[in-house]
């Protein structure tokens, strides 16, 4: 159960991230991962120049409630919801107004803005459709987002992966121009 954080505790880390490890590239060794390092792979999160102002400053907000789930582990998933809704925004400025979040993400792929290779992690998974993993996004996506949304009591430390998929996600849309028939 989650218990309001006493006063004095304010600026500890919340044990549960004090359960993960890191790999050690120079000692061979894997030790506890510190605030530091979770600063560190959040600051490396970054959206491109290309990305306007009104959807840079949301992403931001994203990333700090992220570095806050350092000591509040709760924050992760606050931290997912508000990613989800950043990156509903940016398609709704790039794409329409007005449609909902799983047409949104359907239509980024369909008009060419959004593409397997533009995720760090993802090595192209079929030759013959570039947008086999975005389809499987287009899937879970709005199905994680409402799950937020709606209420429910799973805890992960799922903020930073989700962090940077929905920054690829948001760099492909305004990196990407649409084929001349859409725009």
């Amino acid at each position: 159960m989650e218990e309001f954080k006493e006063f004095d505790k304010l600026e500890h880390a919340d044990e549960r991230n004090l359960h993960w490890c890191i790999f050690d590239p120079e000692s061979g060794h894997s030790r506890q991962i510190t605030k530091q390092d979770f600063y560190s792979a959040l600051s490396a999160i970054t959206l491109n120049e290309k990305v306007p102002n009104t959807v840079l400053s949301q992403f931001n907000i994203a990333k700090n409630i992220a570095i806050y789930s350092w000591n509040c582990y709760s924050f992760h998933q606050v931290c997912e919801m508000k990613v989800y809704s950043t990156l509903e925004y940016a398609l709704k400025d790039r794409l329409e107004k007005q449609a909902p979040f799983p047409r949104l993400i359907r239509a980024a792929i369909s008009r060419g803005l959004v593409m397997d290779k533009g995720f760090s992690h993802i090595k192209t998974m079929s030759d013959k459709d570039p947008t086999e993993y975005c389809r499987t996004l287009a899937n879970i996506m709005p199905k994680l987002r409402n799950s937020l949304a709606h209420g429910g009591s799973a805890l992960h430390p799922g903020s930073l992966s989700t962090l940077i998929i929905c920054a690829e996600f948001i760099n492909q849309i305004y990196l990407n121009q649409p084929p001349e028939k859409y725009v």
